[in-house]
């Protein structure tokens, strides 16, 4: 048994190490994300009860943020097309780290709406960059199992915070407004040291602009994009139509 898992270490360090530094801060910065969210995030709503929120306005907050998600996707994809990468991971990190930073000194449920829009930008900023990173920095035989091995670990990490939140909110004083607090401002810390990570680490991945792509034309570029590529509108279509029976549930 121990030589197994020597060996499953020693293969996923071998990936990493032939991999881009762009896909191991990647990679770090997605994972310390799960790890930061899953700290509060099955204390989240309790908080806002506890700080005078109804089940109809915990609905509210949930219904905003997905709400903001979906409006803010496309122009996010389109301004990181022609922004850059590292720019918009850096905001999604900020995004994150005010977010939070409206739960540690929140003493009104009304603010933690603020909170949820920033943290529905944040996702969006995030997942969008994660994506391109890994793709641009990943060989064609690796993409997959770059993919995959990312999920995993985040999905370890998410696994463990869980328990280590609630041995800090022990420490702290229990389930209560003031003992959930502290646990908010930790989690600004951490969004604070990955901002560090990316900003000193990330690279602007390299990519050719097409002809045109300077231009400031939202609506132009999408009808020059699905015109070019007629495959990306069937498959819209089709995942458009596939999300709708879900949505209805």
């Amino acid at each position: 048994m121990q030589h197994k898992v020597r060996t499953a270490f020693s293969h996923v360090s071998g990936f990493f190490g032939r991999q881009k530094r762009n896909y191991r801060v990647g990679v770090t910065r997605a994972s310390a994300n799960a790890f930061l969210s899953g700290l509060t995030s099955q204390y989240n709503s309790i908080y806002a009860v506890s700080l005078g929120a109804e089940s109809v306005q915990l609905g509210a907050l949930t219904s905003i943020a997905s709400a903001i998600s979906t409006l803010i996707s496309i122009p996010v994809g389109w301004l990181v097309d022609r922004k850059g990468i590292k720019l918009f991971a850096l905001l999604g990190v900020v995004a994150s780290a005010a977010g939070v930073l409206l739960y540690a000194v929140a003493h009104d449920w009304r603010l933690l709406v603020f909170s949820a829009v920033l943290a529905s930008v944040s996702m969006r900023l995030s997942g969008t960059g994660s994506s391109v990173i890994c793709a641009d920095s990943v060989q064609n035989k690796d993409r997959v199992t770059a993919q995959n091995l990312c999920g995993t670990l985040s999905g370890i990490v998410s696994m463990l915070s869980p328990l280590i939140g609630a041995f800090l909110i022990t420490r702290f004083g229990g389930m209560t407004t003031e003992g959930m607090r502290p646990l908010y401002y930790v989690q600004f810390v951490g969004y604070g040291l990955v901002f560090l990570l990316v900003a000193s680490q990330l690279r602007e991945p390299k990519r050719v602009l097409l002809e045109g792509t300077h231009r400031a034309d939202f609506l132009a570029d999408f009808g020059d994009l699905f015109r070019g590529e007629r495959q990306l509108f069937r498959w819209a279509a089709l995942a458009a139509t596939t999300a709708l029976p879900m949505a209805m549930f």
